[in-house]
């Protein structure tokens, strides 16, 4: 986080969510022995978009494994419509 918690001057916003998630977010305070206010400022910062380096780049392989994937997913589907197209035309000469 920025400056310390005990620095900054403290809001008040209720917020809503599903039982699930709360349930979830009291597990991780419970676990982390800190409060569920915690816990969901620790998310907020997480999620302030800041990536390190390491981040950048664990995140460029991920999407360089993606796109590998896909295209061997693709590559897969293709043969699989031409085995098909393949079956169907034998299938109309009998």
């Amino acid at each position: 986080m920025g400056a310390p918690v005990q620095q900054e001057t403290m809001l008040r916003k209720p917020i809503l969510m599903p039982p699930a998630m709360i349930k979830k977010v009291d597990k991780i305070a419970s676990e982390k022995n800190v409060s569920f206010a915690e816990v969901v400022r620790a998310a907020v910062d997480a999620f302030d978009g800041d990536l390190s380096i390491g981040d950048e780049a664990l995140l460029e392989a991920l999407a360089d494994t993606m796109i590998k994937t896909t295209q061997e997913v693709i590559k897969k589907i293709d043969e699989v419509e031409k085995r098909l197209d393949e079956t169907h035309a034998k299938l109309e000469v009998q």
